[in-house]
């Protein structure tokens, strides 16, 4: 819904919110009915009525008031370096100057002009694209007091009903810019609409509204009623005998799919949504029981079926939710990323014919290739540098910051020491103690007298027995050992990607329940480590390595009430299926240099 080119002659980091009560759109929504009835009838105000007349009055001022406060992050977006030239709407998320709109607004252009309520226009880039979600990200260059921004809602907890407010430049009506407001409801929840015309350009987890979008709105904000946004829209239903003006359905792609691709964006990727490769079917049951998932094809090379996936599966539930229908099961896939780890519950017929027996599996979802050929989209090189050297920037400063004291829930920063207590299925229970001090490591594991101790001293890997005895690491040991303590010495020193071949910023992930941007280190080596910075407050909480056999072991500090200070537990999982390969629950973490003695071989 780009308008189409057309001379105007104008002049010339988002932090996730929850959802909170409606009263101010249903304050608005009274006076509409209200005006509406004085329309009508010529409603006299009695003395009764005031107070009502005075809520309603203030609800309006709140509303008028809400629109103001987020005009100024609400833009109007064009291809090429002159604003007029084809054109749609956007929206500012973060004062660092991320600029959301449609791909189909954006394409691959890699100049484009974003133009503001100021009366101004400003010269973006291209940073990264989700053709499949039609979502591009722009980047704005950075201004001194950062740019105006929004929101992020909770479009997970929206409903149909509730007030919402579109904002754009259909038309391409405003010359300076400022925004069109039109109001409307939610229509509808987790819609799964393919939009028309296009194969590739799905709108897995949308929003149906009523709200009027017409051509240029596309790539503007969907606000609720407190001013958060809840998605960008894109997708609307039109009458070409009315001159494609919009009949009351509209879709916008949702916030909360929108938070799923938004780290692989700022890493400059293509993304791709997931797929199972695999299709399933509504079955009825029979006897009034309703229907059931089952699946009735998959692919051989899928990773769901080298999880465990069969033909006849039952889904039961996805990631803890209750799936119950295609659509359901199609939304909650086509959120995610490729690559983002997933578990599915089956019911699968016994064998023996009795009944049919619970089963859960974990995998990683495919990629379902949408958009331009591979090799068409290439990341603009100094801008994903950029991202990196702001992510990189921004957990250094949380380390160094006086008042961080244990900077993060896990280990983190240039030395500390951590002891726990290890469990894992079929095993005896393992104290371990971790002590790490600038780009050198040191394991002990058993009792506190007689420990098994394997040292990393930034040139030699060693291992001292029990009994006293002293021996090299085995090479697969002394790489794991040297690979962490190179990746974790380089993320926490100024400088510090200096002692590596590589790092980069690679996109997001889910680890621990907690929205994760994911750094790749390979070190002069050619050891892979993969880091895990929390998206929101940049303490690092994981860290995955590859075991000699090939498969990746994930490291993940958790939340576990009671277990380990602040509530918190750390766990290692098969990288692929997230099964639970051990467990420490009893931590003590202690930040600062290690003696240097621990470190040295001594004869």
């Amino acid at each position: 819904m780009a308008q189409a080119p057309r001379r105007s002659g104008p002049r010339a980091a988002a932090s996730w919110a929850h959802r909170g009560g409606s009263a101010l759109g249903a304050g608005a929504l009274a006076a509409s009915a209200f005006a509406a009835c004085v329309l009508a009838g010529g409603v006299v105000a009695r003395a009764e009525d005031e107070p009502a007349l005075a809520r309603l009055r203030a609800a309006e001022a709140a509303r008028v008031a809400m629109i103001a406060r987020v005009a100024p992050a609400v833009a109007a977006v064009f291809q090429g370096k002159v604003a007029g030239e084809g054109g749609g709407s956007g929206v500012i998320v973060d004062p660092a100057g991320y600029v959301l709109t449609n791909f189909h607004v954006s394409g691959l252009a890699r100049d484009l002009t974003v133009g503001l309520s100021d009366g101004e226009a400003y010269p973006a880039r291209l940073l990264g694209i989700d053709p499949g979600g039609d979502i591009a990200l722009l980047k704005l260059a950075p201004r001194p007091g950062g740019w105006p921004f929004v929101a992020f809602g909770d479009s997970d907890a929206a409903r149909p009903g509730d007030p919402v407010l579109a904002m754009g430049n259909p038309f391409l009506l405003a010359e300076d810019f400022s925004p069109t407001v039109t109001q409307g409801v939610i229509s509808g929840v987790h819609r799964y609409r393919d939009a028309s015309g296009s194969s590739d350009l799905v709108y897995g987890d949308s929003l149906q509204i009523d709200a009027s979008i017409n051509p240029g709105n596309s790539g503007g904000p969907l606000f609720d009623a407190q001013g958060r946004l809840l998605g960008i829209n894109g997708l609307g239903g039109f009458r070409p005998d009315r001159g494609r003006v919009n009949v009351g359905v509209g879709f916008a792609a949702s916030s909360a799919q929108i938070e799923n691709f938004l780290l692989d964006l700022r890493a400059g990727r293509q993304c791709q949504h997931g797929t199972m490769n695999a299709t399933v079917r509504d079955v009825e049951r029979g006897e009034g029981r309703g229907s059931e998932l089952v699946v009735d094809a998959i692919t051989r090379d899928a990773r769901a079926f080298k999880a465990g996936l069969r033909l006849g599966d039952r889904v039961r539930r996805m990631d803890g939710v209750d799936v119950t229908t295609q659509n359901q099961l199609l939304t909650r896939v086509s959120r995610l990323p490729a690559g983002r780890r997933v578990r599915l519950e089956v019911d699968r017929p016994r064998e023996d014919g009795a009944g049919l027996v619970r089963v859960a599996l974990g995998f990683r979802l495919d990629p379902l290739w949408s958009g331009p050929p591979s090799g068409a989209w290439a990341p603009d090189a100094a801008l994903v540098a950029a991202e990196l050297a702001a992510v990189l920037a921004a957990h250094r400063a949380r380390l160094a910051a006086p008042e961080a004291g244990r900077a993060g829930p896990g280990p983190e920063g240039p030395a500390w020491a951590e002891e726990a207590v290890w469990a894992a299925p079929g095993r005896a229970s393992e104290r371990r103690v971790r002590r790490f001090d600038r780009g050198r490591l040191r394991v002990e594991s058993g009792p506190v007298d007689a420990p098994t101790v394997e040292v990393w001293d930034g040139k030699r890997g060693w291992r001292l027995a029990p009994n006293g005895t002293r021996a090299p690491l085995a090479p697969a040991r002394r790489d794991e050992l040297a690979g962490t303590a190179e990746a974790l010495a380089a993320l926490a020193e100024p400088g510090g990607e200096g002692r590596l071949t590589s790092l980069e910023l690679t996109g997001g992930d889910r680890v621990g329940g907690r929205l994760v941007a994911r750094l790749e280190a390979r070190d002069k080596a050619g050891r892979r480590r993969l880091l895990y910075l929390d998206a929101e407050t940049h303490a690092l909480v994981g860290l995955a390595w590859p075991r000699d056999d090939g498969a990746w072991v994930e490291e993940a500090w958790v939340a576990a009430p009671g277990a380990g200070p602040g509530g918190l537990a750390v766990e290692r999982l098969d990288h692929e299926s997230g099964e639970l390969l051990e467990r420490a629950a009893e931590i003590r973490l202690e930040v600062g240099p290690q003696d240097p003695a621990l470190f040295e071989e001594s004869p």
